[in-house]
């Protein structure tokens, strides 16, 4: 079914140049998005605004088809015109139900029929929206659980599995909203840009949002909805209701009167209007919907029902945007080394460089209306004196084999930046040194490749939030309610954490990797047995192999009855011996997780007996394995073998694919880290 978008957009003119005050505060810069990751796109510093012109262009090419379209608009997003990206981000914000709105008031463009109350995005700031969209900055999926919770949406975390399946499933049915269905559709299209689809079984520590995503995702998942009235039907500014009054929610106001920060009120019926209520209860696909219903009954009535998450998420959202102006670049002076073959080498030692700066080159400096009123943008330059952390994420060589310890770690001269954080220079950037171990004996074994992802983020306990007193916030009648929303978004901030810069190194080494698949059972075949049907490889180079070693089966009592029985079960059983031992090679495509079929032998007349398939889940989450003889595994897949093509439903002929830590098949080889 076709869901059209309707073309009538409501859209105030903007009222001439915005003029700001004096810049007070240095961090609000970096609360939210002050590690934002960059790739190779050298897009240019943005500036200026988009105005009703530039969306009115993007969204005339679309068709009337929400998905579609928003298709499309990702597509605009990530092409080569940095000016029709931004306006291709607006429009994509628009259709998903957030009014575009400027700093100093006035709505440059509303949302057809229904709008995200509480969700209003500054015209000014989405250029750098579509930048760092475009530089595929980045949020894990566990922040914005950890931010859905701080602001108050959710009484815990919602976890990996739960949030990805919410919205794998979010607004896909016919009758769905269209504001639903084009934010579901651009959420799930800037993903698949990236090669990457939100669900469960994703890898968590891959699988991100950029900012569009988060700022699509958080707001429907906490605002209000509220009907848009046509331009015509214009009313006067409602007065701010208590509630927004004292806690800064829904569009937080900078004055009290029927000015130009009211503009957006004029255009929309309150939330809680009876003839707007019954046209938002109508409207179905609403993603808070969805992440209700992952909580037990006796709490879904009381999730995001606090006043404080409109205020809260509103804030929240407005800073992640204001605050993409804060970069941390993340570079090495090389990507890639190989574990040392003398010790005190210094050749095979990697530097990494993160830089701090905010790069918005803005001729305003004061946030007049909405939810950041009163907060002020800093100047562009390097942000000196705040502190970096270090993390990595990367396998352990202990766990592949004897005598390892990690990929890469610090330098013995930067191990402690690498517990306790650095500061940056007058120059914005702090540095980190690694080293990778010593091979011994050096060259033994395959040569194998791993990564270690490094990961830089500003530290968000020292940060120093401040907010001008721009309304004068005793004597304005609503200034205390701004005040109170900036120390909730400050609350906010410090709960959540900050997103990440990321680079991954890669490292080679000499020697093994093991992994087993082996396991052996009897096979039932209801009037006789075959005592033992077995698998034994063995792959010294990882899940990509070659795996080696032997399969087949023994014991059998070759004769009439296991003729028949193998018959009785579809099982043409070879006559006249009671077993092979078969030699098995096996390898695997590159990167594929399977199944990875491999033979094993054939049965009476030449017909298909024996066979087994490899199966590898890179992300699998199980507890270690106990082999028979007594060695740890770590899960990695399964082998199972087939009888005639099929699984065999009357006997367990299905084993976890492990990796272990030593086999007498495969060399011996043990690292150590030098003293440099």
């Amino acid at each position: 079914m076709t869901r059209p978008c309707h073309p009538d957009r409501g859209v105030d003119p903007p009222r001439g140049r915005v003029r700001w005050r004096r810049p007070v505060a240095v961090l609000l810069c970096v609360a939210v998005v002050g590690t934002a990751c960059t790739s190779d796109r050298d897009d240019p510093t943005p500036t200026g605004s988009v105005d009703r012109a530039a969306i009115e262009s993007v969204a005339g090419t679309l068709p009337a088809d929400p998905v579609e379209a928003a298709e499309r608009l990702v597509g605009v997003i990530h092409a080569e015109d940095p000016g029709r990206s931004a306006a291709a981000t607006a429009e994509l914000l628009r259709r998903s139900g957030h009014p575009i709105v400027s700093a100093k008031g006035p709505v440059v463009a509303l949302p057809d029929q229904v709008t995200l109350y509480d969700a209003p995005v500054y015209a000014e700031l989405i250029p750098l929206l579509a930048t760092a969209t475009r530089a595929q900055d980045r949020y894990t999926v566990d922040q914005l659980g950890s931010l859905l919770q701080a602001v108050g949406l959710t009484p815990k975390k919602l976890t990996f599995a739960q949030l990805t399946t919410a919205v794998a499933g979010w607004a896909k049915e016919p009758d769905d909203h269209p504001i639903f269905v084009s934010a579901a559709a651009g959420v799930r299209a800037l993903s698949a840009h990236r090669d990457q689809v939100l669900f469960s079984g994703a890898d968590p520590t891959t699988t991100h949002l950029d900012p569009l995503q988060t700022i699509l995702l958080l707001g429907h998942a906490t605002s209000r909805l509220a009907e848009v009235l046509p331009e015509e039907r214009a009313q006067a500014a409602a007065r701010p209701g208590l509630v927004d009054r004292l806690l800064g929610g829904g569009v937080a106001y900078a004055g009290s009167d029927d000015g130009p920060c009211q503009a957006i009120t004029r255009r929309t019926k309150p939330p809680q209007d009876p003839v707007a209520k019954g046209i938002i209860d109508s409207s179905k696909g609403y993603l808070k919907d969805g992440l209700v219903k992952l909580f037990p009954k006796e709490t879904q009535d009381r999730i995001g029902r606090a006043d404080e998450v409109w205020g809260k998420s509103s804030a929240a959202a407005s800073a992640i945007l204001l605050l993409l102006g804060a970069r941390l670049s993340l570079t090495a002076d090389k990507t890639s080394t190989h574990f040392k073959h003398t010790a005190g080498s210094r050749a095979e030692h990697i530097t990494m460089t993160a830089k701090a700066s905010f790069d918005l080159e803005a001729d305003k400096d004061l946030l007049e209306c909405y939810s950041l009123a009163g907060v002020t943008i800093p100047p562009a330059g390097p942000l000196k004196d705040f502190t970096i952390r270090w993390n990595s994420v990367q396998p352990q060589a202990h766990t592949i084999q004897k005598g390892g310890m990690q990929l890469l770690r610090a330098v013995s001269a930067d191990s402690r930046k690498a517990t306790r954080g650095v500061k940056t220079g007058s120059d914005g950037t702090a540095t980190l040194e690694v080293k990778p171990p010593v091979e011994d004996p050096d060259g033994e074994g395959e040569k194998l490749t791993g990564y270690a992802t490094y990961l830089a983020s500003l530290d968000r306990e020292s940060l120093p939030f401040e907010l001008g007193d721009a309304y004068g916030l005793l004597s304005n009648p609503v200034g205390f309610g701004v005040g109170k929303n900036f120390d909730l978004l400050r609350d906010v901030l410090v709960k959540v954490g900050l997103p990440e810069q990321s680079i991954t190194l890669e490292v080679t080494y000499h020697g093994v990797d093991i992994v087993l698949a082996q396991g052996e059972n009897e096979v039932d075949l209801i009037l006789a047995k075959l005592p033992r049907v077995y698998v034994d490889l063995v792959s010294c180079a990882g899940v990509g192999g070659p795996f080696k070693g032997t399969a087949g089966y023994d014991g059998a009592r070759s004769g009439q009855l296991l003729q028949m029985a193998g018959a009785a079960a579809g099982v043409r059983v070879p006559k006249d011996f009671s077993g092979k031992k078969n030699q098995i090679s096996v390898l695997p495509l590159p990167d594929h997780p399977g199944p990875h079929p491999f033979f094993i032998m054939k049965g009476e007349g030449g017909s298909q007996f024996l066979d087994g398939v490899l199966r590898f889940y890179p992300f699998l989450n199980t507890r270690a394995v106990v082999l028979a003889d007594y060695r740890i595994g770590r899960p990695v897949g399964d082998v199972e073998i087939l009888l005639a093509g099929d699984t065999y439903p009357f006997s367990k002929l299905s084993w976890p694919v492990v990796r272990v830590t030593a086999d007498p098949r495969c060399p011996k080889v043990r690292y150590f880290h030098d003293e440099t």
